[in-house]
């Protein structure tokens, strides 16, 4: 028999661990490959896969959508969706697209401010 993906019997508190350990491990390696491919260090299709991997890794476990708890993880889904929803000429090619993804990458990395009108939410 089948079973709803969302249904799982979790706490709201191992929710909340399950989704900030998530976060913390993977808002900075999304960062890194981000700023990697702006600077020609990997290609977008390497980009590509990391995104790809994270939402396999979000999905496999299993948490029902919410709103993020918090600015980084807001930043975290955010730069995520941007970069699903984008072509490899609109990331290299646009000045403004360029300057927005580095500001969340800085901003995952600890290296920057949180920026501004960012409102990613969970998948």
């Amino acid at each position: 028999m089948l079973t709803l993906i969302s249904n799982n019997s979790l706490s709201p508190q191992a929710i909340t661990q399950t989704v900030h350990a998530h976060v913390e491990e993977f808002a900075p390696i999304l960062a890194l490959a981000t700023l990697n491919t702006l600077h020609g260090e990997t290609c977008f299709s390497s980009l590509e896969k990391t995104c790809t991997e994270h939402l396999h890794e979000w999905w496999g476990l299993a948490i029902p959508a919410d709103q993020p708890d918090n600015q980084y993880e807001a930043t975290y889904w955010y730069l995520l969706h941007l970069l699903e929803a984008i072509e490899e000429h609109q990331l290299l090619g646009n000045m403004f697209v360029q300057h927005k993804v580095t500001l969340c990458a800085n901003f995952l990395l600890g290296i920057g401010p949180a920026p501004d009108n960012v409102q990613g939410t969970r998948p």
